[in-house]
């Protein structure tokens, strides 16, 4: 259980913006906020930490700052997750940009970069629904290349969502950190399961986005374990907010379009190594409730389902 969301202030670029509201939610009972800093070790993070953020849209979010002390990312929303410090996300004029600070065990189906690799960014880009995907590969690879980004170590994913309405979801454990982001749309809800229209292998930007990032040491089973729960939850929230497929009008469980990006840091530091990630486990939990929170949050921001 979560307490209620409660507003707070956020600035960009150093100058305070009232009319941007991130989200907190923290476990009931566990007190302040989680502030880390880069010097603390994985287990004195004994806090559990739940918030979801929701994108504002003249920012993404930032930790409140006071006027004179001027963001280091002068032009660009930035923020900065609490679960891994160092790890960051921007959003930009066209893309969301997801950077740790160091390289992750990546596993998803991302259309560039997608597959199990190592990765340390994640480029989450908006094309609109006229966008003409013959080669998105091609067209992902120019645009990395516009904005300086290498092309090694680099996932891109497309979503036809405007990139204000998404949602940043982040939870603290004792064993690990999680961070989500999320784009969510739903006007080509799908179920799975049934008889519907496909296609032989037609490509179109991503409607429901999810960007996840672990803070912690996994197995490689375990990653597949954490996309399944992610997908389990995405289900899940789209099945609550009553979100049906039109051609049938049976509850939905994705989109037609839907990506998913899995970065996992195994730092040393961490000294369990998960072995498992699926709903009866403390990270598998963790996972599913930001996935959950996240796609609800990018769905109520763009008017859609609370």
């Amino acid at each position: 259980m979560t307490t209620p969301f409660l507003h707070v202030q956020m600035d960009e670029a150093g100058r305070a913006d009232s009319a941007d509201r991130a989200h907190y939610s923290s476990k009931a009972g566990q007190g302040d906020l989680i502030r880390q800093t880069g010097d603390m070790k994985p287990k004195e993070q004994m806090d559990q930490l739940h918030r979801t953020d929701q994108i504002g849209q003249s920012n993404l979010v930032n930790q409140p700052r006071r006027a004179d002390q001027p963001s280091a990312e002068t032009g660009q929303a930035v923020y900065p997750a609490k679960i891994w410090p160092g790890l960051k996300l921007y959003r930009k004029e066209r893309h969301i940009l997801l950077e740790a600070p160091g390289p992750m065990d990546s596993l998803g189906s991302a259309v560039y970069g997608g597959g199990m690799q190592s990765l340390e960014r994640f480029v989450n880009i908006y094309v609109d629904r006229f966008y003409r995907c013959d080669d998105p590969v091609h067209d992902i690879r120019n645009l990395l290349g516009e904005w300086g980004y290498p092309e090694r170590g680099t996932a891109g994913l497309l979503t036809a969502v405007q990139l204000q309405h998404a949602a940043v979801a982040e939870e603290q454990g004792a064993d690990f950190g999680v961070l989500c982001c999320a784009t969510a749309g739903v006007s080509n809800a799908a179920r799975a399961g049934v008889k519907r229209t496909t296609f032989p292998a037609s490509w179109t930007p991503g409607t429901i986005n999810m960007m996840l990032v672990v803070d912690g040491r996994m197995t490689p089973a375990a990653m597949v374990n954490a996309v399944i729960t992610a997908t389990e939850a995405k289900a899940a929230a789209l099945s609550d907010l009553g979100i049906c497929d039109a051609e049938n009008g049976l509850t939905a469980t994705g989109t037609t379009t839907d990506a998913v990006m899995l970065g996992v840091s195994q730092r040393a530091e961490w000294p369990l190594l998960h072995a498992y990630a699926g709903t009866a486990t403390d990270l598998g939990g963790a996972i599913g409730r930001l996935v959950y929170d996240a796609v609800r949050a990018s769905l109520a921001a763009a008017g859609g389902p609370k």
